[in-house]
């Protein structure tokens, strides 16, 4: 079942679905709907991959797992990568940030407890951060992790990220890569997937792409998520492996430690110690620089 004639055009590169598009079935990580089954579609023409059927995101976004991440020990080593990220791109302590789709706001939390002052965070689905005013402001740095791929038009997402743009302002868009997801093999990215919060998940391509209508020029690409940091057990491999030990849903990342014998057998140990070396290009971040 597909949303009339606009679920058969790719919204990023406005191709018509092909009859024979690769398709795949997959379920909620969600616990709360892992009974639920969604159907996505590969665009032939720019890779990009797209949720097949409309669903009231309001709905599913109560009680969202992302919106109670505390600022523990595990939240301030990887928002130090993505930190020193943004400072490696030229973003200094006076300049201004605004987090774009920020979640519980911990990162924003994060940033002003390092010592930088003028950040803020912006989030609809969050009543604490849903404050209309702050996107009449400029800022020198729009960062917005894990945002694109959730809403029906990226391409109109990044025309409000470009207006909340200072001149020579630095954006940064952490999204999944469609590029990375073997559609044949659903359930083994069932949490880059992440239906049905995923609407439109953009390929390598096109992320590198993105920018060029906006007169935005690509500063930098990482191909890692910013979650693989060489700390032991902190990086990505692990933490699909250390989900798949306990129910294999999203909310496990966000639920205090369980511990589990198979997180001790010689796979669990091996990539708790090396996984950072080996981590896949699925969740990625593109940098651009305003004129």
């Amino acid at each position: 079942m597909t949303d009339g004639n606009a679920a058969e055009l790719c919204v990023v590169c406005r191709a018509r679905r092909a009859p024979d598009a690769e398709r795949a079935v997959v379920r909620s990580n969600v616990r709360r709907f892992t009974s639920e089954r969604f159907a996505v579609w590969r665009c032939r023409s720019c890779g990009s991959i797209h949720a097949d059927q409309p669903v009231d995101l309001a709905s599913y976004y109560r009680a969202y797992p992302m919106h109670s991440v505390d600022l523990d020990w595990r939240a301030r080593a990887v928002y130090r990568v993505q930190l020193g990220r943004l400072v490696r791109a030229g973003f200094r302590r006076e300049h201004s940030l605004i987090d774009y789709g920020c979640g519980s706001g911990s990162f924003v939390q994060f940033l002003r407890s390092a010592g930088y002052p003028h950040c803020v965070g912006y989030d609809r689905f969050n009543s604490a951060f849903a404050k209309e005013s702050l996107l009449g402001e400029k800022y020198d740095c729009v960062f917005s992790q894990d945002v694109l791929e959730h809403v029906d038009d990226p391409m109109a997402l990044l025309g409000v990220l470009r207006g909340l743009l200072a001149p020579k302002g630095l954006l940064a868009i952490g999204t999944p890569n469609a590029s990375a997801i073997d559609l044949a093999h659903p359930e083994a990215y069932v949490h880059t997937l992440h239906q049905p919060y995923h609407r439109n998940i953009l390929s390598k391509p096109a992320l590198l792409d993105l920018g060029a209508p906006f007169e935005l020029s690509l500063l930098r690409y990482h191909p890692r998520s910013y979650i693989n940091t060489a700390l032991p057990f902190i990086n990505h491999r692990f933490l699909i492996h250390y989900l798949r030990c306990l129910d294999n849903t999203f909310d496990a990342a966000f639920e205090p430690v369980r511990p589990s014998l198979r997180l001790l057998s010689p796979v669990g140990v091996f990539w708790g110690l090396f996984g950072f070396l080996l981590a896949p290009e699925t969740d990625v971040m593109v940098l651009y620089r305003a004129g």
